[in-house]
Formats: C-alpha cells, structure tokens, sequence
C-alpha cells in the first residue's frame, strides 16, 4: 500500500551505522538529490519521492503546494489531531502557531535559563554519586529532558516521574496493549492539567497561553499542544543529550576545545546539530498540485519525504562529511525549514548549550565503559538503546 511505501520504507532507509546514514540511504543520495522511494500499484500510481538534496529540502518545505496533513490510505485524509502543529496547513497552522509561540521567546528563555542550569547540575550530581559506569541514556538524557520539559509546561515535580514513564512506555512497550494504556494515561493526565491550568494561570508555557489567549484556544487545542511538547520535545531532547554524549566520549580531543577554549569553537552547537541530526526525516509532505522541485516535477497526489539527515550530510561532501566542531557557521535543517520549523528550537538549543559544556567539565575523560561492545541503536529517529559510559 502507498502509506507503506512512505512510511515503512521511508523509516528504514534511514537506519543508522553508528552516527552515519547505513547504506541504503548512502545509495539513494548517490542518485542525486531527489529520488524514488516507491510507486503505488493501481491505475493512477503516485509516486512517493525522497529529497535528499538541501536546498530542494528548503524548497518543499517552504512551499504552502505541499500539505502537511496527515496521510491516511496514501491521501490527505483532512483530519488533523487538535494541537499537534506539525499536521496543520494555514490558515489553522497560522492561527494556532501564533497563540502558542509566546512562550518560546529569548525574554522567557533567559528567564528559564538558570532553572535549566540547576536540573542539568543535579543531574550530573546524581551521576557522579552512583559512580561510573553508568547508562547516559535514562540518567543523564531522559533525566535532563523530562524535567527540563516539564517545568517549562508547569507539571509538578511529584508527578513528573510517573508522566514520564507513561509517555516512554506509550512509545516502548512490545505490547500493543500496553502501549495503548500508557498513552491513554498520559493523556488523561495532561488534560487533567489543562483543567487546572484554566482555573488558575501561572507564569508557565500553559498558564502564558492561557493568560494571553483565553477562550480562543479551545481545551482540545491546548491539550494537544502540551502533549506534542511533553511527547515530542522531551523526547528529541532526550536523544539528542545521549547521542551527544556518545559523540563527546568518542571525540575527547575536540570536546576539550570546547571545555577549555570555547572562544575557538564558537559555532560547537550547529556543528553538533548538523552531525547528529537526532531526527532524520520529517513525515511526508502530499503536493497538492504539479509543482516542480529542483529537476524532478513532483504530481497531485505524490508524496515528499524530506531527508534531513541526508541534506545535513551531502551539504559536505566527500571528506567533508565528518564531525568537525572548528567548522565555521554550517550550514544544516535540522531542525527544518518555512512555516513548521521546530517551535521549541529556543528551548532545546538553551538546553544544548548548557548540557553539553557542563558534561565536558564535570566529566573530562568520559569514555565508553565496553568499547569494544555495538551501541544497539533503535529504529529511526535516532534511538541509543544504552549508552554505558565511565570516566
């Protein structure tokens, strides 16, 4: 079926080795930048395409000819889950976007900052006391990510454990069951914020909105904006804080830079960003409308699956494609492109900035506990299994 193609074949072209797209994403890069993942068999087959190329990337992704709805069946199904902002189009995008931006501010963040700094410190505290090895990925990645998120959204400290493992095992579980209750009581919870939220406003992203915005976002709305947060956010987060500690423990020599002359890596976070690219792809895109990408013409009814990783790759090419934390200003969409850039960019780079820096100095010669042992890695976005990491 052509969501299969999409999707299923979309998600394993992306598996990883190690930090570096696997082959079969490499073969399709050396196709050029646009290329076929699959065609639908029928009568009128559409055609499912990979972009891999930059700036044909940056092209798809701000065009308002490509839907960002969600494919069902293989067509834009109209249906859209209240609050999650990456399946609007405009005008509904526009509208929610702008109520619920606010909180995203450089003034707001700077005012979180010294919050973030103290759970990123009591973290590491908390590593350093149970003494190495120790698996970076729910200690030091989740730890930092889940709290970091849910101060943000105002979700006391008492509850945030059980949220936490709530929304994991609604991702984790083998059991199809058990997934579907733990989401369901993840939501259940965050809809039990809300309510809270409305009867009493704080000075949180949930209270900011609410203040600012009333009755024009509805309860469904703002439920599903914390939950795409808490869900998304945290867990790209997470990820990223534990592929970059991976990435730190194998490249001691220029993470020192950054803990002992950071003046001389000054653009250290985008080049992190670009190498990592936690989330490779973006859903695909379904044009709405002929419309032409670089030399390829895309149909009504074709559908775009934008290769971040591979963008963020074939940008330097050759030799070029290695992590180099001295590389001046490059040049990646990791965190997309046009209207669905990632709204909580502020929060995580802040979150980045601070991590990272604070980890090559609490922990100088983090190394890998078994390095001659595979890092398991899950399938896409990028997912470490476990990270046993010592120092």
């Amino acid at each position: 079926m052509f969501e299969e193609i999409n999707v299923i074949r979309g998600t394993e072209v992306h598996r990883r080795t190690r930090f570096d797209p696997g082959s079969q994403l490499r073969t399709l890069m050396s196709e050029g930048p646009m290329s076929i993942l699959g065609v639908e068999d029928c009568p009128e087959p559409r055609t499912a395409w990979l972009v891999t190329g930059y700036e044909e990337i940056r092209q798809v992704l701000g065009s308002d000819k490509f839907s960002a709805k969600l494919l069902w069946g293989g067509t834009a199904a109209g249906f859209t889950w209240p609050g999650f902002l990456t399946q609007y189009d405009p005008p509904e995008h526009t509208r929610l976007r702008r109520m619920v931006v606010s909180p995203f501010a450089v003034r707001r963040m700077e005012k979180f900052r010294s919050q973030i700094e103290q759970i990123i410190k009591s973290t590491l505290d908390d590593i350093e006391a149970i003494g190495g090895p120790v698996d970076f990925v729910p200690h030091f990645g989740w730890a930092v990510a889940t709290t970091v998120t849910c101060d943000f959204l105002g979700i006391p400290r008492d509850d945030q454990a059980d949220l936490s493992r709530a929304l994991h095992a609604s991702r984790a579980e083998k059991s199809g069951k058990k997934r579907v209750a733990a989401g369901n009581k993840y939501m259940t919870y965050i809809e039990q914020v809300v309510a809270r939220t409305r009867r009493d406003p704080g000075d949180d992203m949930f209270g900011v909105v609410v203040q600012e915005n009333g009755d024009e976002i509805t309860d469904a709305e703002l439920k599903g904006v914390a939950a795409f947060i808490m869900g998304a956010g945290g867990d790209q987060m997470a990820r990223f804080l534990a592929a970059g500690a991976w990435l730190m423990a194998e490249n001691a020599d220029q993470f020192a830079m950054l803990r002992d002359t950071p003046e001389a890596v000054p653009d250290w976070l985008d080049e992190v960003v670009r190498y990592l690219t936690t989330d490779e792809k973006l859903t695909p895109r379904i044009a709405m409308e002929d419309v032409r990408i670089g030399d390829c013409v895309i149909k009504e009814g074709d559908t775009v699956t934008c290769s971040l990783l591979a963008a963020n790759r074939r940008h330097f090419p050759g030799p070029e494609d290695r992590f180099d934390i001295t590389r001046e200003r490059p040049a990646h969409v990791a965190f997309g492109h046009g209207i669905h850039h990632c709204l909580g960019r502020p929060l995580a780079e802040l979150v980045f900035r601070t991590a990272i820096p604070a980890l090559t100095h609490r922990f100088p010669t983090l190394k890998l506990a078994e390095p001659d042992r595979e890092i398991k890695l899950g399938h896409p976005p990028f997912d470490v299994e476990a990270l046993l990491l010592d120092w």
